[in-house]
């Protein structure tokens, strides 16, 4: 496994405030992300284990909708603080979930993850285009994760 750490952003470009996550890759990628690896991804579940395969230490980034936040707001907390229900399939499972089933089957999952996510007003409706609360997060979003892969980045 490689130790540069992986920025693995979630979302869909043509489902409004989905998208967060891909601003974010571009803005890292725009403003230099030493040590870090970004990739995209619309995937979910277990499907979420090929993109992280090989890295050891992974940053999450997604968009989230708990209704406990105003949009706009940065979270950022340890994987193992998720607690995400089992979906009705192996297609709709979980992170946690999948990486716990991978680890079972003795497939190799990083030792670490983080999650960085921005509360979402609008995951449902199709377009492209952020909220103005959602693309205003933007930088503190990409702050939070580059502070977590600093802190993945220490042994």
């Amino acid at each position: 496994m490689t130790l540069e750490v992986l920025v693995l952003c979630l979302g869909n470009a043509l489902r409004k405030d989905d998208a967060v996550a891909l601003h974010i890759a571009d803005a890292l990628v725009r403003e230099g992300a030493e040590g870090m690896t970004i990739r995209r991804s619309a995937a979910a579940g277990l499907y979420l284990l090929d993109d992280m395969e090989g890295f050891d230490r992974v940053v999450v980034v997604d968009a989230v909708r708990t209704g406990a936040h105003p949009p706009g707001t940065v979270l950022a907390f340890p994987l193992d603080a998720l607690h995400a229900p089992e979906g009705p399939s192996p297609h709709a499972i979980g992170l946690p979930s999948a990486l716990a089933r991978a680890a079972a089957a003795g497939a190799p999952v990083p030792s670490r993850i983080e999650v960085v996510a921005v509360e979402a007003l609008e995951l449902d409706e199709v377009g492209e285009g952020l909220t103005s609360a959602v693309a205003a997060a933007i930088p503190a979003a990409v702050l939070a994760v580059r502070r977590a892969v600093a802190a993945l980045a220490i042994p």
